[in-house]
């Protein structure tokens, strides 16, 4: 329900400001929905999400300009591109552990980065514009309320199917593995393979973001896949909450919405962003969204505390036994 009135809201009062952010923060919150996936669930720092990103994106850009596919065609190749890279990707990588899977990660991005920046057929610096947007029949999500319900739908999806997954068994085996790795595994935890698993999800979540983005805006370009959107994921996850079913959502909204809701500060509006997010992370080191389930938790258990004060005692009374 929620939900519906974010998503509505905009539509009804027709804001093209508030529609045009509830798909951007959509779009994003995809994509750092996958990175909680590793980050939060398992226990995996990985950098990788903007080359997976990238890999949507420009599958989806090359396809459709360069060689004339249907959007939609288009869109499910490059998704299920990033996914079988992953899948390949995965099996080297995450037999790394620590700080060389962490940097063997961002030395993906990065290449990938320098990658689409240098070739040809990728636009070089310049990107490739005038990518043919998505439609059916009729309706074409050129068009900015259709653009805002497709990515909405698509976040709402993301984000049940993996919480759905995270109170599963796999979840479990997800948790065990970022508690202790050698634990799980003597309790028969196949590791490498939830761990390939969770790798390929979040990369085809990436890529799904990195889709979505390019047909709401019909450009791509190598800044949408730098360091600086790298840190940005991260900031978004982390202000949200990691292993939160609804923090990538709130970080997201909070890191894209907040710079617009302060713009009229000119001149200072960055250092204001900054020390915010400088606060929201000394008062709730575990998120928003964790840092409100705590305090919501505190105030319940004082609640319940004073409902159950025993009835004192009357001076002098006696228990009377028949």
């Amino acid at each position: 329900m929620t939900a519906l009135l974010i998503v509505g809201l905009p539509i009804l009062l027709n804001s093209s400001f508030w529609i045009y952010n509830v798909t951007l923060i959509s779009t994003y919150a995809v994509v750092v929905i996958g990175l909680n996936v590793l980050v939060g669930y398992i226990g995996v720092v990985s950098f990788a999400q903007t080359a997976f990103m990238a890999v949507g994106g420009y599958g989806v850009a090359i396809l459709t300009v360069n060689d004339h596919w249907n959007p939609w065609l288009a869109s499910v190749v490059a998704i299920a591109l990033a996914g079988v890279l992953a899948f390949i990707l995965g099996f080297p990588l995450l037999r790394l552990r620590g700080h060389y899977l962490t940097m063997a990660t961002f030395a993906l991005a990065i290449a990938v980065y320098y990658f689409v920046t240098g070739a040809g057929f990728t636009g070089g610096a310049v990107g490739i514009s005038a990518v043919p947007v998505l439609a059916v029949g009729s309706i074409s999500f050129g068009n900015a309320v259709p653009m805002e319900l497709l990515t909405a739908g698509v976040a709402i999806v993301a984000l049940y199917l993996v919480s759905k997954l995270a109170s599963s068994h796999i979840g479990r085996d997800w948790k065990a593995i970022a508690a202790r790795e050698d634990v799980a595994v003597s309790l028969g935890v196949r590791v490498v393979n939830r761990k390939l698993m969770a790798f390929t999800l979040a990369a085809v979540l990436g890529a799904i973001g990195g889709v979505l983005y390019v047909e709401a805006t019909s450009y791509v370009s190598p800044d949408l896949y730098s360091t600086t959107i790298i840190v940005n994921l991260f900031v978004m996850l982390f202000i949200g909450g990691r292993a939160r079913t609804t923090g990538p959502v709130i970080g997201t909204a909070i890191v894209l919405v907040l710079p617009e809701l302060i713009s009229s500060l000119s001149g200072v509006e960055g250092i204001v962003f900054d020390a915010l997010l400088i606060l929201i992370i000394l008062f709730f080191p575990r998120g928003v969204v964790g840092g409100l389930a705590s305090l919501w938790n505190l105030l319940l258990a004082r609640s319940r505390r004073h409902e159950i004060q025993p009835v004192p005692q009357v001076e002098g009374s006696e228990v009377i036994s028949g």
